[in-house]
């Protein structure tokens, strides 16, 4: 019996192996393809609309109290801030054992007043919060800060949200600060703590009450005479 004897010729052998190479280049451009067009995670999607409806709200006040660490001292104090645009008072009742200190001013302006004591006026309220507690809350990204929104400058070097997109980690400014206990008012979810690290000075606000729309009363506009 004659047998058949089939023998792959060489060149068919190169297309063959030609074809593989091709079909695996055509299944990795594929692949990386779908990583490229991945779509963004839900919380990313979610934080966009609502950091929107935050930076829209400019009037508010909120109550609540804030502790602090630095290497010259610790201490405690409640807060009231009143914000109505760039207007804004905040009064701290008890630190260091005293009565009420209060600092409001607006963008050209601040002056920190207490009871017996003639005002100290500084062109900003960081620098009057140097002097009231050795270190500066940097008052202006606090603005931000306290609804759960970077402030619009210095540039912001990292963000995590939640599952439900809220700010959950902040570096902004030197600051690395953590949002939690966030609350729904009216149509605003507002975070009802705030931790905030820089270097070997802490701060933790722990906001009791939220009033949006608060229009501040008996706030300094200019500067006195």
């Amino acid at each position: 019996m004659d047998i058949l004897m089939l023998h792959c010729h060489p060149s068919a052998s190169s297309r063959l192996s030609a074809l593989a190479r091709l079909a695996l280049t055509g299944l990795l451009t594929l692949t990386i393809s779908a990583c490229a067009t991945r779509q963004p995670a839900p919380e990313t999607t979610l934080w966009e609309p609502h950091q929107r409806v935050l930076l829209e709200l400019r009037h508010w006040q909120l109550d609540g109290k804030m502790g602090y660490r630095s290497p010259g001292q610790n201490g405690s104090a409640f807060i009231r801030w009143q914000q109505q645009d760039d207007a804004f008072s905040l009064v701290l009742t008890g630190p260091f054992g005293s009565g009420a200190t209060r600092i409001e001013g607006n963008q050209d302006i601040a002056v920190l007043s207490q009871s017996g004591k003639e005002d100290i006026v500084a062109p900003t309220a960081s620098e009057l919060t140097q002097w009231l507690f050795g270190w500066e809350l940097p008052v202006n990204q606090m603005v931000e800060w306290v609804k759960g929104v970077p402030a619009p400058e210095p540039a912001h070097q990292q963000m995590h949200f939640n599952l439900a997109g809220q700010l959950e980690q902040l570096a902004q400014n030197g600051w690395q600060l953590d949002f939690d206990r966030f609350q729904q008012v009216d149509q605003w979810v507002l975070p009802g703590r705030i931790r905030g690290k820089h270097g070997d000075v802490s701060f933790t606000l722990v906001i009791n009450k939220w009033l949006p729309d608060h229009a501040v009363q008996g706030q300094s506009q200019t500067r006195p005479e």
